[in-house]
């Protein structure tokens, strides 16, 4: 897929990282020529220019872009002109980042749907690490049921799935597993990263570097990780 990012800052230069990584055309946009400098050798392509500019925005290959996101930060103003903008000449899916409700709020009369909150997506995710101590990742999906994200325990390394039984003893569905595998980017360089193995098979042997997506009641799941923790 082809992606155009604009706003390079933490956050879209990280993501523009991780799909270049995956393989996508990442073309990265910043008012910063310092920033795009930088990130020329790191992204399939970087572009200095003033994105509320509307002559600037006619320039981009917008035609040809699968997603564009718009993903400036601390400048409401440039966001909302740039996703006035951007919205105007793509008829492709645009995400647009909000810092705060009113902006939020400003994107949604704008008729933008897909809108994200970075910063408050993470701060719940940290709480949820923290609550379920050893978790990478968590998702709640309500008041009681999470899908957690944790590394493979030392009980269960070398055992299969149906040995371990998460279900039966704690109630507890595997999801998938993450195994870590090399790949090399659109950039020649190689990269290691975490790829599901799809629907877990009954005598799928758990290893040392997995990680295990489990669902489940937030009980049960805390229970298990309290049961396995330095494990």
């Amino acid at each position: 897929m082809k992606f155009i990012i604009i706003g390079l800052g933490n956050f879209g230069s990280t993501l523009g990282f991780r799909l270049v990584e995956d393989g996508h055309e990442v073309i990265g946009v910043d008012s910063s020529l310092s920033i795009v400098n930088y990130l020329q050798d790191k992204l399939t392509h970087t572009i200095c220019m003033d994105s509320t500019d509307e002559l600037a925005v006619q320039r981009l290959p917008l035609a040809d872009t699968d997603v564009v996101i718009i993903s400036i930060g601390e400048d409401i103003g440039a966001s909302v002109t740039t996703t006035a903008l951007i919205k105007k000449y793509c008829k492709n899916s645009i995400i647009s980042r909000a810092i705060s409700p009113i902006h939020h709020t400003i994107l949604e009369a704008m008729g933008i749907r897909d809108i994200i909150h970075p910063e408050a997506e993470f701060a719940d995710q940290l709480a949820n690490r923290l609550i379920f101590e050893g978790a990478l990742k968590t998702l709640v999906l309500d008041n009681k049921f999470e899908i957690v994200e944790v590394k493979a325990p030392a009980m269960l390394q070398g055992k299969s799935v149906e040995e371990a039984d998460l279900r039966g003893k704690w109630g507890i569905t595997i999801v998938t597993i993450l195994k870590k595998v090399k790949r090399r980017s659109i950039i020649g360089t190689v990269v290691e990263r975490n790829e599901a193995i799809g629907v877990v098979r009954p005598d799928t042997v758990f290893d040392a570097e997995d990680t295990l997506v489990l669902f489940g009641d937030s009980k049960d799941i805390r229970k298990l990780m309290e049961a396995t923790a330095g494990q």
